[in-house]
């Protein structure tokens, strides 16, 4: 990501988070939405953004790091529910639960900073419309003046008439929506948990974590003035998703250093369960296996010697060929889960090719000390025949 595009991320998030504290009508508020408070609102926005960037520094290929910007930025937008300015209002109220919709995309998308299924991305874009329509269309029969004397007249732009009827009807059926569409996510992530490797739980966990603390608390609310702090709650549990995904993500900057640290030690030590073990504990997959390229069989073997066949496409494991200076030296087998981390998947690939050449060497001069022992022998065993002739 390019220090311009930095820059001017940075920009739009500061002009909003001026403009949306700038835009407070405290009147409006009623003293529900204190100083505390916006600046808590404000910081949630900004967190995202940062940690998006951050991640588009360190995963430039894929969308996490715009998928937190998009949050943020949508957290911000947010905000201007509390302005007296028509438009303003009209657009903070409509987008107010969008931001949802984009978390949404990005617990789908984490650890591969993707979505892989047609079903997904079905379930995402329904999501973002869901978000979109039953805020607009519950504006369009709630008049904001009825509700809180404090809204001036004409406040919500959307408003084709006041029907509180209506309005609760449509709140019943976007809210079972919402709770079909929560009850799937939840499936989809407890699913995802018991079919996982350990690779893929170890990257998803504090992101997981992290929902499982916002979920509750983003909807508390405590009437009891005593207790009106628990409220404030909501935005640091918030604020807790992006740094989950840095969280998430830095594991594998410290799965990289291991690897590096790996490749230090091999150039004297010999391939063989040590070093496979280290290679599965920096990446946290016990099943990563290494083959290698028999050119006697012409194909590749285990440890043993036995023939092994790549994984197909649809398969849980996927491979890397291990080439080096041009040779097919072996191939590398592990789980889709670190297949989209090419940073670490390249040290990995590095190391294990380096070990391979170094075992393919060792071995060619071993033969070659066995074939200068033979010949040394016969050698030996020809004069010894020549001298008891003579």
């Amino acid at each position: 990501m390019s220090l311009r595009a930095h820059s001017a991320t940075a920009l739009v998030t500061a002009v909003l988070a001026v403009a949306v504290t700038a835009s407070v009508d405290w009147q409006l508020c009623r003293g529900d939405f204190s100083p505390t408070e916006l600046a808590l609102f404000v910081m949630v926005g900004a967190v995202f953004v940062a940690a998006g960037l951050v991640a588009k520094c360190h995963r430039p290929q894929d969308n996490l790091g715009w998928l937190l910007v998009a949050a943020g930025l949508l957290w911000l937008v947010k905000g201007f529910r509390l302005s007296t300015v028509p438009a303003l209002f009209t657009a903070g109220a409509a987008l107010t639960n969008m931001y949802i919709a984009v978390l949404i995309q990005l617990v789908f998308s984490f650890p591969w900073g993707r979505l892989r299924h047609r079903w997904e991305r079905w379930f995402v874009g329904g999501s973002y419309a869901y978000y979109a329509v039953a805020v607009v269309s519950e504006l369009a029969f709630l008049d904001t003046h009825r509700i809180s004397p404090a809204h001036p007249p004409s406040l919500n732009l959307l408003l084709v008439r006041d029907d509180p009827r209506v309005f609760a009807a449509l709140q019943v059926m976007f809210g079972a929506v919402g709770i079909a569409l929560g009850a799937v996510l939840i499936g989809v992530v407890v699913a995802r948990w018991r079919s996982g490797s350990p690779a893929y739980r170890a990257a998803v966990a504090p992101v997981w974590i992290a929902a499982t603390a916002w979920t509750p608390l983003v909807s508390v609310w405590v009437h009891s003035p005593q207790h009106a702090w628990t409220l404030l709650l909501r935005y640091p549990s918030t604020a807790l998703i992006p740094l989950a995904v840095l969280v998430g993500m830095w594991r594998y900057r410290v799965a990289r250093a291991a690897v590096r640290n790996l490749m230090i030690e091999i150039g004297t030590a010999p391939l063989g369960d040590g070093f496979i073990d280290a290679l599965r504990a920096a990446m946290r997959d016990p099943d990563l296996t290494l083959w290698s390229f028999s050119r006697a069989r012409d194909g590749y073997v285990d440890a043993q010697g036995r023939p092994q066949v790549l994984p197909p496409r649809n398969d849980p494991r996927e491979a890397t060929a291990l080439i080096r200076d041009g040779v097919l030296v072996g191939a590398l087998v592990y789980d889709r889960a670190v297949a989209d981390q090419p940073t670490l998947l390249a040290a990995v690939r590095a190391a294990t090719t380096l070990a391979l050449d170094n075992q393919r060497l060792r071995g060619e001069l071993d033969a070659q000390f066995a074939e200068v022992r033979r010949a040394r022998e016969q050698t030996a065993e020809s004069r010894g025949s020549a001298t008891r002739r003579c």
